[in-house]
This record gives structure tokens, sequence and C-alpha cells, in this order.
């Protein structure tokens, strides 16, 4: 099913040229505001800017507080590329872990839990994705995983008192590795929150409104693209357990398949969505 190149080759370019990582120093800082000048009006999530070209990474403010802060990727320099927040005491020995479990083979379910308790993952996304998530303090890397470039951000000082924003829908990870929702997906807004035990990256793959279960199952057993995938579609790059992010994101009407490409922690080798985890869904 070719449906899975897509999805894991974002996260597999870490893995296969984690040797050749670039970490540039913090951008410059710039004060973005983080509430608003009128008085009683509500608190709104700090806005960071991210953006990416062949060179490097840069983020419009290099240090803030920690709290609920909105990501927006505003540039990326090719096509595919995916801007993710990681935090992590040892990135090399981590990428080292990757890139063995996506080679597959014995030890490969080891090396995925290895890189699991490693690194934790806060959500990311292509050009034009916007998230927010709940950052505590430490130091933060922003990778860009197409080029591998990436800069550093530091989450220092007193908790700025802020919510995320309320989501229109929410989809999750189980604790058994499957997504699931609480109905169709709607409005503008939508939370997705890692319950697992598992790390995962949440694929919404627009396919056509008759695609049942059974062509799923059968598509997910053929290496051919399967006839029920049409254009659109969006994706939630990789968070770990116990993460919650919620994206601004359009969704036309119409059908939608989840499914997640991740390395199992539990057979070498093994992707999740050839484990089940894909959930197909409406939007209305």
């Amino acid at each position: 099913m070719k449906l899975q190149t897509k999805t894991s080759a974002l996260v597999v370019a870490l893995a296969l040229t984690a040797s050749g990582l670039v970490f540039l120093p913090g951008a410059a800082a710039a004060t973005t505001p983080g509430t608003s000048a009128r008085p009683n009006a509500p608190a709104k999530p700090k806005v960071v800017r991210i953006q990416s070209n062949d060179t490097k990474v840069t983020v419009n403010d290099a240090r803030f507080r920690p709290g609920v802060t909105e990501f927006r990727v505003t540039k990326t320099a090719h096509r595919g590329s995916s801007l993710i927040i990681l935090e992590t005491d040892d990135i090399d020995r981590a990428f080292r872990k990757l890139q063995k479990a996506f080679i597959g083979g014995d030890g490969s379910a080891d090396a995925m839990k290895a890189f699991d308790r490693l690194v934790t993952t806060y959500g990311g996304g292509n050009e034009g994705a916007r998230w927010q998530v709940k950052l505590s303090r430490g130091s933060y890397y922003m990778l860009d995983t197409k080029t591998n470039k990436s800069t550093t951000f530091r989450v220092k000082g007193e908790r700025r008192g802020r919510k995320m924003q309320h989501a229109d829908s929410s989809v999750w990870a189980t604790k058994d590795n499957q997504f699931k929702t609480d109905g169709a997906l709607e409005g503008n807004w939508i939370s997705f929150e890692n319950k697992s035990r598992e790390i995962h990256f949440l694929e919404a793959a627009r396919v056509a409104n008759s695609t049942t279960a059974r062509d799923v199952r059968q598509g997910l057993k053929s290496p051919k693209e399967p006839e029920w995938i049409r254009p659109g579609g969006f994706f939630f790059d990789v968070q770990s357990t116990g993460i919650r992010t919620v994206h601004y994101q359009e969704v036309s009407s119409g059908r939608y398949l989840l499914i997640c490409f991740m390395p199992s922690e539990e057979q070498d080798g093994v992707p999740h969505a050839f484990m089940g985890m894909w959930h197909l869904v409406n939007a209305v």
C-alpha cells in the first residue's frame, strides 16, 4: 500500500541521516505579545513562528515562558518537510536507535522502545501548520525532517496562565494503539492526544466516500496505490505518550482514513498500521 511511503518518509529521513544532524545556535529573540492590550480581554497563547531553508531553521522567539504556546510553520525549504518539537539529552543516540527501528529485523522493537525513552516529541506539521501545546521549563529542538537542520529554544520563567483553544473535534490514540474519535470531524480545531504506550503520528488520508474497512484491510496487503485514495488530507507529526496538541486544520467534508506507520515497540519491523492502527471517519 503506497499510502505508507509519504507518511513514514517524514520520520525515516530523520533516522537515515541522524549522523548528519546539525545543531544551529538559537535564533535571535524577538518579542511576540502573549496577551491582548484590551482590559479584561481573554488571554491568548504565546505565538512562535517557524521557518526553514536548506541551511537553517529559525524561530522568531527563542526564549519564552512555559505554558500553552501556538507554533506556526510559515515556510519550509522543501515540499514534504515537517517541523517538529523534541526534547532529549542524547539526540545522537536517540536517532541511532530510530534508524535501527526503521530498518527492522531482530531488535528493532527494542530500538524503538529506547528511542521512545530518550525523546519526548510535541507534535509538528508541514508548511502552513498551526498547533498548540503546553510546554514546561526546559530546552527544546525545532527540527526540519527533510533537511535535518535544527535550532534550539528555551522555555524559562514563571508559567503563563493560558488555555488551549477549545477543540471542535477530538482524535486520540488508545492504550492498545488504536485511533478513536468523538464522532465525525467538524470545525477547524482538532485535538490529538496520545493516550497509548507508544509514540505515534497521525495522517488523515482523504478517501472515497464508499471506502469500507474491508477496502482498507485489502489495501494494506497490496503494494499498489488503492483506487479509493483521493487528493487531500492532513498530517500531524510525531507525538509522545501523554502529550496533547490542538491543531488548526481546515477539513473538507468527506471520508478520511486516520493511520500511523510508526514502527512497533512490541513486534520487530511491524508498523502500527499493520497491527490495526487505522480508523475511518467522516468529516462534516
